[in-house]
């Protein structure tokens, strides 16, 4: 019977990460927030199993969008927005799309073996030289790292990510004790706010909100006048991709390695392979002006070879490293579940969850194609619409959550006062602020212990 359930959170990953990367603003965040009704009673490993699928197939998905209407979902996207849109607009978008979805689960493999070769030296290191010290600098590694490659403004992300750390201190601080800014915090007229802002309006507000607005805004004009096609068969994809296989080496290389770093993440992996081979190619004289595939596989390749390797930091140390991870790393914790390497690696799920990795990628990879073809049915949906949608869901998701507390008006009032500050935000990168609160009380613990035991 668990069997069974743990099959049905895996498909139900699957088939909404397809719809995160299709639907243009419904990224890996406001999937995992929008099934919180159905992970409220899940299990650790359910939970788990159910976000990997999320993450995993929505990289097949992804970057079609992108490719065929040169409009970015995300900022991963890039890469398909530059080339494989030309290559589109050659009438050759299908080998662009093939070429990225063999990319994924090549990239998936190298994620995999790279993962089991540093795991036994991780564990190691986590058990002998892991403290209260090394957390702090592991914390404000990954503080520094999200303000200095994500983003546009690095002063601007510092004050962003600065801004998300003091939403989170508001109400009562256990460690340290203190209660901040009660001269200016209406405490006595709302001592709801001695608990602190919760976090899945803040989330709404100041993420959901700022990403469905640049959504809007980069759909604007957008236009399409031509239809996808694919005649060619599975062996001329394959062919196809064979011949570019050294760029997809060096994008996996890319994914691995800097999907260590706490924050940079499938975004700054992807752009960074994809310059970097962009830049062989101009050295070399093959880089084509009219759409590089060699360059678009590499980032491609890159995006999913960062899949398990950037899960380590969540299951290893129980810290979050995107906005979709705090809002799962909550939901967990509601569950009354504590995350970490001895509750995954120790307890024996992480096996169960490679081993589902590996599955999840190949059902994606089989369904990627025939699934493409409905991207045509853009072309007659209003995105606005979708949105629209999207967010009203949401809305009502976020009383819901606050319901089970008896909160429900509080949380629909803090999401309601913080949509102004989204509006303004709007430009920014909003996982910033949404990781500054989420890492604020595990920063301040660590940093009032360090000044404990060494001052």
């Amino acid at each position: 019977m668990l069997e069974s359930l743990n099959i049905s959170f895996v498909f139900a990953g699957i088939v909404l990460g397809f719809l995160s990367g299709f639907v243009p603003g419904v990224g890996n965040t406001i999937v995992v927030i929008l099934s919180f009704p159905f992970l409220r009673d899940a299990s650790m490993l359910q939970i788990l199993l159910f976000y990997m699928a999320v993450i995993s197939s929505s990289q097949y998905s992804g970057s079609i969008i992108a490719t065929v209407f040169g409009v970015p979902g995300e900022s991963s996207s890039l890469p398909a927005v530059i080339e494989g849109n030309r290559l589109f607009r050659k009438g050759i978008g299908n080998f662009a799309i093939s070429g990225a979805a063999i990319g994924s689960l090549f990239g998936a493999f190298v994620s995999v073996v790279v993962v089991y070769t540093i795991l036994p030296i991780l564990l190691e290191l986590i058990k002998q030289f892991y403290n209260n010290n090394i957390q702090l600098i592991i914390l404000l590694f990954a503080t520094i790292s999200i303000c200095l490659l994500m983003g546009k403004n690095i002063i601007q992300n510092f004050l962003v990510f600065g801004l998300g750390f003091f939403l989170a201190a508001i109400g009562i601080n256990s460690v340290p004790y203190v209660i901040v800014f009660p001269e200016i915090i209406p405490y006595e007229k709302f001592p709801k706010l001695y608990g602190g802002l919760p976090l899945f309006p803040v989330i709404l507000s100041l993420y959901v909100f700022p990403v469905l607005l640049q959504t809007s805004e980069n759909f604007k004009d957008y236009k399409c006048d031509r239809l996808y096609k694919d005649k060619n068969t599975l062996t001329e994809h394959l062919k196809e991709f064979i011949k570019h296989i050294g760029s997809s080496l060096r994008g996996s290389s890319f994914g691995c390695f800097f999907g260590l770093v706490p924050h940079i993440g499938t975004s700054v992996c992807a752009n960074l392979s994809y310059y970097v081979e962009k830049k062989i190619g101009i050295f070399k004289g093959t880089y084509k002006n009219t759409g590089d595939i060699k360059s678009l596989i590499s980032a491609e390749t890159s995006n999913n070879s960062t899949g398990m390797v950037s899960l380590m930091p969540l299951l290893l140390l129980g810290i979050p490293i995107t906005a979709s991870e705090a809002v799962l790393l909550s939901i967990i914790e509601m569950n009354s579940f504590q995350i970490d390497y001895k509750t995954t690696i120790e307890a024996g799920l992480f096996k169960i969850i490679v081993l589902w990795f590996i599955m999840v990628n190949f059902i994606s990879f089989i369904f990627a194609w025939p699934l493409v073809k409905f991207v045509n049915l853009f072309r007659k949906v209003k995105i606005n619409t979708i949105l629209m949608l999207t967010a009203l869901v949401v809305i009502c998701l976020n009383y819901y959550v606050g319901s089970l507390t008896q909160d429900g008006i509080y949380y629909t009032l803090v999401s309601f006062f913080l949509l102004p500050l989204g509006f303004f935000l709007r430009r920014c990168e909003p996982m910033i602020i949404i990781v500054g609160f989420i890492l604020q009380d595990k920063i301040l613990a660590s940093l009032t212990a360090f000044i404990q035991i060494n001052l």
